[in-house]
């Protein structure tokens, strides 16, 4: 998704607010669900099951100031048995590289319970169709590659 930062997401310096990228990587990875035709799998008013944010990490190249274009992308890190990893960047158009990359980690959640049940299969299926075989993969441990 492309957008202009706009006033009200920059900080005393001009740059965007650390905390404002969770909401840009949260917003991408629903966009993405959205294009890609699976946010119905993931509406809560229409599932039997939650999908609860577990963790998000981010982490910064380069500072995006007011008034700069970018482009925020998500995409399907990981499928794991209870859990899914996204990865989000936040790329100016005019810059080289990613400013900014997070990966964000859902569970997916039996709502009477609140515990972790598995992904079911054909939500599995579904992202799993998404992945793109020639994307740099997130790294295992300590998050989304450099």
């Amino acid at each position: 998704m492309r957008t202009r930062i706009p006033f009200s997401d920059v900080d005393m310096h001009g740059n965007v607010h650390n905390g404002r990228y969770v909401a840009y990587a949260e917003d991408a990875v629903n966009e993405f669900l959205r294009e890609s035709g699976l946010s119905d799998r993931f509406d809560p008013r229409s599932s039997e099951l939650a999908y609860h944010v577990k963790k998000v990490e981010v982490v910064y190249q380069r500072p995006v100031g007011f008034d700069e274009v970018v482009d925020v992308t998500a995409r399907v890190a990981r499928v794991g048995r209870t859990s899914l990893t996204f990865e989000a960047e936040v790329r100016p158009l005019d810059g080289d590289g990613p400013a900014v990359r997070a990966s964000v980690v859902w569970v997916c959640v039996d709502p009477a319970t609140r515990s972790a049940v598995p992904v079911p299969d054909h939500v599995r299926d579904a992202l799993t169709a998404t992945t793109d075989p020639a994307a740099t993969p997130a790294a295992t441990s300590g998050g989304p590659a450099a």
